[in-house]
Parts: structure tokens; sequence; C-alpha cells
């Protein structure tokens, strides 16, 4: 699948880690680049056509776009729609993740957008309307497949770790501000010299090299496990790489093995709980969480617009630089 380092040069160039930015922004813009970078022409041409032009057709630039919309009425009944509450999970002690049918989460949501692409797909939109509405579906499902792969997003404690207060050197902050945007940035600045660029080729890199072995099941969906009972099982079982129930189960895990292991909010999250998640002993988890919501974000995506045409190979990330 090709790399397509123009519109990584493009996109990149867009941050600048001299500004604050939340999750929304530099997360959710490394994970669309993530996706761009695996998406087959053909699937690229027709998220182009999709999206308005502001967007170039890249998927970093619309990512972000779910969140600056939240206080407007006509979106307001997309604002739950960016986690999972887990009721009776209690971490680091007990960890559950149990899905409710046609619940306001990000599971359904991401079925819910998912299922609109693929259907607009079998029938062209026919009216401006009903074209802005496929746009708004594209850019639902970019943004909430990345916020799936936040593990505070599928945590109930605490309201996900925004009211668990912790120090990030010598401020206050919260867990969840501190996974949503204050270790990627630390991460890039202390290894990569405060280039984002360089820390998505790294990412990248890995994909070959370091996860070569478990990112080649990334993709690879039990349609048993994952996609039987929800409101949109008519379209989304016919998917091989759609698996929000098993994604947001293995988020929900991370949660007692990593996340909220030995929380004390007196402690400097920005000393050895960070060495601890983005460096070796966790498989470089930070980084691994965003390049495996974008590696899948292409395999959905690829799979809606530009299948295989055999229905017997999955439509699996192929990590071949071209």
């Amino acid at each position: 699948m090709r790399f397509s380092t123009l519109a990584a040069a493009v996109s990149l160039s867009l941050l600048s880690l001299n500004t604050v930015y939340g999750y929304g922004i530099l997360g959710h813009t490394l994970t669309g680049q993530v996706a761009q970078l695996f998406l087959t022409p053909e699937t690229a041409r027709q998220v182009k056509e999709i999206l308005s032009p502001y967007y170039d057709g890249l998927l970093s630039k619309a990512a972000p776009w779910p969140d600056t919309i939240k206080g407007q009425p006509k979106y307001r009944w997309a604002s739950i729609l960016h986690f999972v509450n887990t009721p009776g999970d209690n971490p680091p002690q007990e960890c559950r993740f149990e899905y409710v049918y046609a619940g306001k989460d990000v599971v359904n949501g991401l079925f819910n957008m998912t299922a609109q692409l693929y259907q607009y797909k079998l029938v062209e939109p026919a009216t401006p309307e009903e074209k802005s509405i496929r746009e708004d579906a594209l850019r639902f499902f970019v943004h909430f497949m990345g916020d799936i792969h936040q593990p505070l997003h599928a945590s109930g404690k605490l309201r996900g770790g925004n009211d668990a207060t912790a120090r990030w050197r010598r401020a206050k902050s919260s867990l969840h501000r501190i996974w949503d945007s204050q270790m990627i940035m630390k991460d890039i600045k202390d290894r990569f010299d405060n280039n984002p660029k360089a820390y998505l080729d790294d990412m990248i890199d890995m994909t070959t090299t370091v996860w070569r072995q478990e990112a080649t099941n990334w993709t690879i969906c039990d349609p048993s496990r994952n996609v039987g009972d929800n409101p949109w099982s008519e379209t989304t079982q016919l998917f091989t790489t759609l698996c929000p129930m098993e994604w947001a189960r293995s988020m929900n895990e991370l949660d007692c093995t990593y996340v909220w292991k030995d929380y004390d909010s007196t402690k400097d999250y920005s000393s050895d709980y960070f060495d601890n998640v983005t460096g070796e002993k966790s498989d470089f988890l930070v980084q691994k969480l965003i390049t495996m919501s974008g590696v899948r974000m292409a395999a959905i995506l690829n799979e809606i617009y530009d299948p295989p045409e055999s229905e017997s190979v999955p439509d699996a990330v192929r990590f071949v630089k071209q």
C-alpha cells in the first residue's frame, strides 16, 4: 500500500508544538495521517470527493472537526458518542466492558457512521443535503476511530479520568489530559526534537519492525465477536475489518494494566509513568495506539471504497513502501 509522503508533509506542517494542543488536534491529526498513508489510490480519490475542498482530501485535517462543533445545537446529539461508559468498571482492580445495544456511545457511533458510508457507497447521494450527511459521517468516523483507541475513552471511572487529578511536572493536570495530549507532546519533544513528522515516520517504521508480527493482525476481525447484535448489523456484518466492540474491550483492559495502575494524584506523571507507557517496557504503547487507530481506519475505508478483488483475502494493510 502506498505511502503518501506529500500528504504527510502538508498535513504535519500544520502542527507546531509551540501551541498547546488537545488530543482533538495533535492526536487526531496523527491518527488521520497514519491512515492517509495506507489508503489505496482509489480510496484516497473517493475520500477527496466526499470531503469539502477545505480539507484537500486529507483525513488528518478532517479528524479534529467533531470536537470543534460540540457546542452547536445541530450536532448536540453527537457529543455523547466520543466515549463509552463501562458500568461496574473500577480499574485497576477490575476492568469490564459490556456492549449496550443501540447505546449512545463511541462503539455504536462507529457502527452507525460506517454503515452510513457503506450505504452511500451503494447509492450515491442525490441531494446536497445527503452529500453533507455523507461528509459528516466520514468526519465522525475518522474522529471516533481515534477516540476509541484512547483507553480512557473506554473507562467510566471518574468520567474517563477527567476528574482524576494528577501532577504533570509542577502543574495540576488530569489523567485524561495526560493521555490526550501531554504525553504525546513530551514524547515528540524529548525523542524527536519537537518534530511531529519524525514522530510519524518512527511509527510507520515500527509497523515493519518492532510491531510487524502483531500489526498484520490489527485489521482482522472475527465478525461473530464484534458485529452480530447491533442496530446496523445488516450492513456491518459484511465487514472483515470493523471491530469496535473488540477494540473497546482491549482499550478497557489497558486501563487496568497501564493507565490506572498505581494511580496517585500526588505523583509526577511526567517521570517514571511517562517513561513506562512511551518506552520499550510497554512496546511504545502511546505511539502504538495512534498507529493502530490509523491502520484500522485505512483498512475499513479501503474495504468500503476499494475492496480486494477476492473476498477470500481480507483487506489487511500491506506494509510495503512504494
